[in-house]
This record gives structure tokens, C-alpha cells and sequence, in this order.
């Protein structure tokens, strides 16, 4: 088939900038991983190193010409980070929980064993004392369960003792109706539990706020949970308790949305890091200015702006490698090429490249380079000449094409023929002389 071929052509190097775009997502992405690890606390400094050990050993492929490789294993890498974060954040969410249950039921153990012991006229140790009255007042204190141990061993006689029978039933006149117990079960039988459900849901609430809102906000909620707390009313304080969960669901939510567009923003933006055009810099500084005050819209706006911006670089720089690619490699074939041939075919989609041995003839390649596929055929450069050789003409374009496409290998390029007509199918184009002097203009408008 040595007649008009439309053919597809993916250089060296846009493969390269697709790569290099990836790897800046990626920077991207270990930054974000990293920033939320770091604030919940979740993550150390021996796997941020890793990460980086794995970001350059992607990084690495590209000296390899492993390029299949790096654009499947960089979207796995950014996908796992992003599930990392989720796991790392629901542990956290997990761990506040539980350390809210614990500071829950620590200040309803405490506050019930200090009316117990006031309510019998039981001394306290003003050590022991100090360190219930802590977590009465709802602060996580270490070996809680040990100090309330301590309290309730006040109540009622130790086992070993050794006691008369009046003071076994002086004892019982004190205790009334108590009767010995360990501690777990004397906790499990005098907290209410009666709020136990509504108790939970509001923990694990204010759990996921710590891990997913500003500091302010969590105190803020706070503050509020505290207010309701010390409602008497138990119908109105349950209902306040409602809103209040609904309150911080919404909240949460809200940032998680807000967040998750934000990062997906700043990765289109990383693709832009690179383009030195006052439009992407201007772009990338607004970017970096957004924030959680930010509004939806205009972060969907810049997205948008950013995906314009990344589309029309990636265009320039691949029309410019594919239109290099093509005409350096008719010039090791011998045809003439000169310096504004790329502009000229930039601008009238089409150009027509000489061979000084085969004079009358050349070959047009037709197409914009913003897309891949390219038209290429043997022309006649005059209506006067020897019909019959046609036939020879695209014979040896054939043998140059076969060339055309090793010398685009050798470079770590492709011209893949996608569809292509037989010798002498349909009669040899006909571009007059005048219509290749474009490219002379076009070279002397450029010297001027």
C-alpha cells in the first residue's frame, strides 16, 4: 500500500510530558497524604520516607524507557494513598471515641462513688480526692479506673479484714441495703444507662469532628455538648443532644466534601507547575490560596480554568514534538526542510517537503498535530509532466516512508499506518510550484 496513508504518530516526548504529568499528581498526592497523616497523628516519620523511596523508584522507570509501566503503577500509588488516608483516618476517629467513651464513663463513675462517699460521711485523701474531682470534671486522666478503684475500696470493708460481729453489723447499718461487690460490678449496677445510645452516637460525632475539623470548630462543639450537659431536663437535654449530632454531621461532611475537591484541584494544579506562561502562574498562586473558606463554585471554577490550561499546553507541547518528529526525519531522508516549515504547517495545517532527486514531486503531510492522526502522500508539483512516472513516484515514497518510520523508532518514537490505498488507486495530488513557496515567505517574514 504505497498510495495516501492516514497515519498516528506519539512521540518520545509527549510520552514523556504525560509522564512527568503523572509524577506530579503524585507529588501532589504524598503531600496531601502526608499534611493529613501528620494531623491526626497517624503517621510516622519512617513511612513518609518509604513513600518517597517509592515515589523515586517510579520516578526511576522513566530512565528505563519503562513508560507502560510508570503510567499504571502511578495511578495504583495515588489510588493506595488515598485508601491509606481513609484507614488512617478512621483510626483515628476510632481511637477519639474510645477516648471519649472512657472520659464519659470515668466522670459518671467519679461523680456517682463522690456522692456515695459524701452521702456516708467517708473522708476522702486529698490526693485521692484531687485526682476524682479531675475526672469528674471530664479530663482524661491516667489510670482513671485504678484512682475510681481506690474510692469505691472506701466504701465498703476490705475482704482480709479481720472485724468483730458488732462491727460487722454496725457495717451493714452503714452500708444499708449495698452489698459487698467488686468495683466493675458496683460501676455497672450505679451509672445510668439510660442515655447510653444517644451518649455513643454523640462521642463518635465529636471523634470524627476532632479528626476532620479545625480546632476551633471541634471546641466549639464542645462547648456546646458541655451546655447541654448540664441541662436537668432529660427530655429537653435529649433533644438538644439530637441537634447537636445532626449539627456535627453536617459539619463533617461538609469539610470532607470541601477537602476532597480542594486536593483534587491542587493535583490538576500540579500539572501546571511547570508551565512558566503568566496565565499558569497566575492560575497556580490562586490555587494555592484556596482554602477551606473557599466557596464549591470557585473552586469548581479554577478546576475548570486549570483543565483548559493543562489541555492547551499539553497540546502545544505535543503538536510542536509531533511536527519535530515528522520534519527532522524527512531531513535525514534528504528532503529539504527549512527553518519555517513548522510554523507554516502550524498555521495552514498542511506542508510539502521536497526531495532535490525526484525534482516535480514531494510529499504533503496534511493535519493538525493537536491530534495524532496525519495524512501523508506523494504530490506532483505541476500539471505538465510525465503522467507515467506517477506510478514510480509513490513506489519510492513507499521505500522513504518504510525509512521515515525506523528513523522515528530509532528515536523512541511511532508512525503507525491506521488506513492506507493501493499504487495509482487514485491519481497523484497536484500542488503547484507557487503553493510551496509559502514556506520561502514564510522564512523571510521571519528574518525581517
Amino acid at each position: 500500500m504505497s498510495g495516501p496513508k492516514v497515519v498516528r504518530i506519539v512521540t518520545r516526548e509527549e510520552v514523556l510530558a504525560i509522564c512527568e504529568a503523572q509524577l506530579h499528581r503524585l507529588d501532589q498526592a504524598i503531600a496531601a497524604w502526608t499534611i493529613s497523616g501528620q494531623r491526626i497523628r497517624e503517621l510516622s516519620a519512617e513511612e513518609i520516607a518509604a513513600t518517597h523511596e517509592r515515589r523515586k523508584a517510579l520516578a526511576a522507570l522513566i530512565a528505563k524507557d519503562a513508560f507502560m509501566e510508570l503510567q499504571k503503577k502511578v495511578p495504583d500509588e495515588i489510588a493506595f494513598l488515598k485508601a491509606d488516608v481513609g484507614r488512617r483516618q478512621r483510626a483515628a476517629v476510632e481511637k477519639a471515641e474510645q477516648a471519649a467513651k472512657r472520659r464519659r464513663q470515668g466522670r459518671d463513675s467519679a461523680t456517682t462513688l463522690m456522692h456515695a462517699l459524701k452521702s456516708k460521711g467517708i473522708v476522702v485523701p486529698q490526693d485521692l480526692a484531687s485526682k476524682l474531682d479531675l475526672i469528674t470534671s471530664g479530663e482524661d486522666v491516667v489510670n482513671a479506673d485504678t484512682l475510681l478503684a481506690q474510692g469505691f475500696n472506701l466504701l465498703v470493708p476490705e475482704p482480709s479484714r479481720k472485724i468483730s460481729e458488732a462491727q460487722q453489723k454496725l457495717a451493714s447499718r452503714l452500708l444499708g441495703t449495698d452489698t459487698p461487690k467488686d468495683f466493675a460490678e458496683w460501676r455497672a449496677t450505679n451509672i445510668s444507662h439510660s442515655n447510653n445510645l444517644l451518649c455513643d452516637r454523640v462521642d463518635r460525632q465529636i471523634a470524627e469532628a476532632q479528626v476532620f475539623l479545625e480546632e476551633a470548630d471541634v471546641e466549639k462543639f464542645s462547648a456546646r455538648l458541655r451546655s447541654i450537659e448540664a441541662e436537668t431536663n432529660e427530655q429537653r437535654r435529649n433533644l438538644l443532644l439530637d441537634s447537636l449530632i445532626l449539627d456535627l454531621s453536617s459539619a463533617v461532611d461538609a469539610t470532607r466534601a470541601h477537602r476532597s475537591v480542594i486536593e483534587e484541584l491542587q493535583q490538576l494544579a500540579a500539572e501546571i507547575s511547570a508551565n512558566t506562561s503568566a496565565e499558569a502562574m497566575a492560575l497556580f498562586m490562586r490555587v494555592e490560596q484556596c482554602g477551606l473558606a473557599t466557596s464549591l463554585q470557585a473552586i469548581a471554577q479554577l478546576a475548570e480554568e486549570c483543565k483548559k490550561v493543562v489541555e492547551q499546553e499539553q497540546q502545544r507541547q505535543t503538536a510542536h514534538a509531533r511536527r519535530d518528529a515528522i520534519l527532522k526525519g524527512f531531513a535525514r531522508l534528504g528532503y529539504e526542510v527549512n527553518d519555517g516549515m513548522e510554523t507554516a504547517w502550524a498555521r495552514d495545517g498542511r506542508v510539502v517537503v521536497k526531495n532535490p532527486a525526484l525534482p516535480g514531486y514531494g510529499v504533503e503531510v496534511a493535519g493538525q498535530t493537536k491530534s495524532s492522526r496525519l495524512q501523508v502522500r506523494a504530490v506532483a508539483l505541476s500539471a505538465n509532466r510525465d503522467v507515467a512516472r506517477d506510478k514510480d513516484i509513490e513506489m519510492l515514497w513507499c521505500g522513504d516512508f518504510g525509512r521515515l518510520q525506523e528513523f522515528l523508532v530509532a528515536e523512541g518514537d511511532s508512525l503507525l499506518i491506521e488506513r492506507a490505498m493501493g499504487v495509482r488507486e487514485i491519481p497523484l495530488k497536484v500542488i503547484g510550484d507557487a503553493e510551496t513557496e509559502t514556506v520561502s515567505v514564510e522564512k523571510q517574514r521571519s528574518l525581517r
